[in-house]
Order: structure tokens, then C-alpha cells, then sequence
């Protein structure tokens, strides 16, 4: 696979920050890898030489049996970059570049994000919501599309990470990256990312009730909504966390 990789990035030299540069690559498992026969991905990540950061990574499936994750996260990929094209938002995700799939390998190869894990102290939960709100302001005010919750809570439908966990939030100085996007798009209901988000900071409850308080009212009026209490969609949210599990199971 790395010999037609290779290939594939020669053909693309504006994948590349040196056009001839010397290619050196890292295979990392994910943490569901073998965890079940063909589950989980494995990431390549292409260096330059002399760079000490990876310019592409690469997703793949140990077997082909498991090719439709592959193909569904360079898909939902495509959908994140497709809601913001035109914007500074890009920036919040990789960049899909290509999918291989020969019906015996395949791959999908995306740009990279750069950025260190999410640390739980409080300035980073204000920066990753700040950014992560600021995104879903501007979807809310280029979507026509709405959704009615019980009998009378009204929401926009707009696009959700679906899976946006510490583990799946970068950051960079004053910038936020979100990674892996096996359930993106797949989950349409405003505060779901920002519930999930925040109820796996691993903070004491009380810490977690305020964060509630202060980001879910800040959060709705950004997307142009008046929500009585955030409580009555907890139950919701709780359900869409259930269908989020059972697609990745």
C-alpha cells in the first residue's frame, strides 16, 4: 500500500509543501483497532523530509471487510468542508483530498490538523467554545430548515460533529481542530456536540452544571433561538447518544 500511495502523491504534487521532497510515513492504530474483526481504522501519516509536522493523513481498514468506514468518513468529510466552503470555518477540519477504493484497498487521504489534544482547564473549554459556537452561528444563518421537538420547541437543523469529544477536539494557539468524522452530519440537533462536549470534560458535577448554565444560553441565542430551559432537550440528546453508539458499534 505504501508503494501506491506514494504513487498516488506524485501524481498530486500540490498535496505536498516541496513537490520532490522525500516521503517517510507513521502507521498509528486507532484505539478500536482489533477490537472486533475489521473494526477501527489505521492512520499513515506522511512526512516531508525536514518537516517535523505530518503534511497528510492517510485512513485505512485493516481489512476491506470494513470499507465502509472509510468511505463514510471521507464522505461526511466532504459534507463539514461543503457547509463552509467560502469561510474562515474551513479551518476547523481536515481537508478531504482524495479516496482510493480498487474493491480490494481502500483509502481516503486528507490534509492535516495541526494542534495538541484538549486540556480541561477552563480557558480551553472558553476557546473551544467560542470557536465551536462561532460555526454554528454561521450555519444557522445560511439554513431554511427547520425541526419541531415535542410540541413546542422549534430548532434550525443544522450540521453536528456527532461525535465531539475531548479526544476529538485539537487545539493551536488561539484555534480549535475537530477530528474524526465517522458521525458527522449523521446528527442535525443544535447543543448535541456542545452536550457531549462538555459532559466528557470529566469535571465534578457542579463545575459541569455551571458550564451548562453559562454555554447553553450563549449557545441558542447564536443560532437565533429562545430555549425556556435547556433541561427539556437533555432527554433528546441522551437519545441521540444512544443511536451515535449503535451506529459505531
Amino acid at each position: 500500500m505504501i508503494h501506491l500511495l506514494t504513487q498516488l502523491i506524485r501524481q498530486h504534487p500540490e498535496w505536498l509543501k516541496t513537490s520532490h521532497a522525500a516521503l517517510s510515513f507513521m502507521k498509528i492504530s486507532t484505539p478500536a483497532s482489533g477490537a472486533e474483526l475489521g473494526k477501527g481504522k489505521v492512520l499513515l501519516l506522511v512526512f516531508e523530509e525536514g518537516e517535523i509536522i505530518p503534511t497528510l493523513c492517510v485512513k485505512t481498514v485493516r481489512t476491506y471487510f470494513a470499507a465502509g468506514i472509510i468511505r463514510r468518513n471521507y464522505e461526511n468529510l466532504k459534507l463539514l468542508e461543503e457547509g463552509v466552503r467560502g469561510s474562515k470555518f474551513t479551518q476547523m477540519f481536515a481537508g478531504p483530498l482524495y479516496l482510493y477504493d480498487d474493491r480490494e484497498v481502500v483509502f481516503s487521504v486528507e490534509t492535516v490538523c495541526p494542534g495538541v489534544r484538549f486540556s480541561a482547564e477552563a480557558r480551553g473549554i472558553e476557546l473551544v467554545m467560542e470557536k465551536y459556537i462561532a460555526w454554528q452561528s454561521y450555519l444557522a444563518q445560511n439554513t431554511k430548515k427547520f425541526q419541531t421537538l415535542g410540541q413546542d420547541i422549534q430548532l434550525p437543523i443544522l450540521t453536528q460533529h456527532g461525535d465531539m469529544t475531548p479526544d476529538n477536539v485539537l487545539t493551536s494557539d488561539k484555534s480549535i481542530y475537530l477530528i474524526d468524522y465517522d458521525c458527522a452530519g449523521e446528527i442535525n440537533l443544535p447543543g448535541f456536540d456542545l452536550f457531549n462536549f462538555l459532559s466528557k470534560t470529566r469535571s465534578r458535577p457542579e463545575i459541569l452544571d455551571s458550564y451548562y448554565k453559562q454555554y447553553f444560553p450563549r449557545y441558542f441565542r447564536s443560532v437565533g433561538v429562545h430555549v425556556k430551559s435547556y433541561d427539556i432537550l437533555f432527554p433528546f440528546y441522551h437519545e441521540e447518544e444512544s443511536n451515535r453508539k449503535a451506529k459505531k458499534s
